[in-house]
């Protein structure tokens, strides 16, 4: 049976949420399939409404953004708002994320999803004064699950000290503990169709 609130799909009989001491690879196995029966559009809608609202976003003139892939939170329509873009290349080999201008030029990368070109210049992650940051799940701590590559985990330290993180989620992907490593970078607010949530 599927049962609709707050913009999202849910199924009645998803899997069974693991517990805070099961192994990161159980909650993904579990965020992906919730995150797969989201109402992605409307819950998308409503993110981006709070963002622009909120007034830290306001302020920051430099933000790194992400190019939504799949069923992620999709902010593409901030990026019409008047400040400087900035997302990550992945590159195809150990190369850890670089940042580069949304306005320097996309390819696709070979899992589908755009990004800057590799000719497009690297960017001082310390230009960054806000980030608006992608995972599957996030927890009231702010403890992030994201695919288990570790990229963001190695980015976000050489982002200023006291730039804002903002992890972008549905409730549905708010949880109360989530299993934590001592890499883990915790966020400083959650953004979800219900508002902006410092923790």
């Amino acid at each position: 049976m599927l049962a609709r609130a707050h913009g999202l799909v849910r199924l009645d009989n998803v899997t069974s949420r693991p517990a805070a001491t099961d192994p990161k690879r159980l909650w993904r196995t579990w965020a992906k399939e919730v995150r797969s029966n989201l109402n992605v559009q409307e819950v998308s809608g409503r993110v981006t409404h709070h963002l622009s609202a909120w007034q830290p976003f306001q302020n920051a003139k430099h933000v790194l953004i992400y190019l939504a892939f799949g069923s992620e939170v999709d902010l593409a329509p901030l990026v019409k708002l008047e400040r400087t873009f900035y997302v990550t290349r992945t590159w195809e080999t150990d190369r850890d994320l670089t940042v580069h201008r949304l306005d320097g030029g996309l390819e696709p990368h070979p899992y589908g999803y755009s990004q800057p070109t590799s000719t497009s210049p690297e960017v001082d992650p310390q230009e960054v004064e806000l980030a608006l940051v992608p995972g599957l799940c996030f927890d009231q701590r702010g403890t992030r699950l994201g695919y288990g590559l570790g990229y963001y985990d190695r980015l976000l330290p050489k982002l200023r000290r006291n730039v804002p993180l903002i992890g972008i989620t549905a409730n549905a992907l708010t949880v109360s503990k989530l299993p934590k490593d001592d890499f883990d970078v915790p966020m400083t607010h959650l953004v979800t169709e219900t508002g902006v949530k410092p923790l």
